[in-house]
């Protein structure tokens, strides 16, 4: 019977840093698909058609209106000389972050975590000035979508 000599299936240091690579890259594709894939399957924060967004998104817009947000942010959420400008902040700012800052305050914003109307419409405030972040929803009015 035939047997190979000793050390016949080792690979040379160079074939053995190619399959190291090559695993490398199978194992780094791998963790960028498998992070993808929530994002991918995630629903959508808001719907937008023309000047028509989905119901929290309205009601998030409604609650920036109703609640005198523009009186600081201005009419489009875009700030002025000395209110943040909220489309460009929502570009780094978390939901978490953004959550916090309207209910307990920061520097000149007062706290809204007593106010119900903005407490339980949170999510869409934050949907509404996401999607004027994203440049998704034009300033102006809205409706809702049917």
């Amino acid at each position: 019977m035939f047997r190979p000599p000793l050390g016949a299936f080792i690979k040379p240091p160079a074939l053995r840093v190619v399959a190291d690579l090559r695993m490398l890259a199978a194992v780094s594709t791998l963790a960028v698909v498998v992070s993808i894939c929530p994002i991918a399957h995630a629903e959508a924060l808001y719907k937008v058609e023309g000047k028509s967004v989905d119901r929290a998104t309205f009601n998030g817009w409604k609650i920036y209106k109703r609640q005198r947000c523009e009186t600081c942010h201005g009419p489009t959420a875009e700030g002025g000389a000395a209110f943040p400008n909220l489309v460009t902040g929502l570009k780094t700012m978390s939901q978490d972050d953004f959550k916090a800052t309207v209910l307990n305050g920061r520097k000149n914003m007062p706290a809204f975590q007593g106010n119900q109307a903005v407490v339980q419409g949170i999510d869409g405030l934050y949907a509404y000035l996401k999607g004027r972040s994203d440049g998704a929803i034009p300033a102006g009015e809205l409706q809702e979508m049917p």
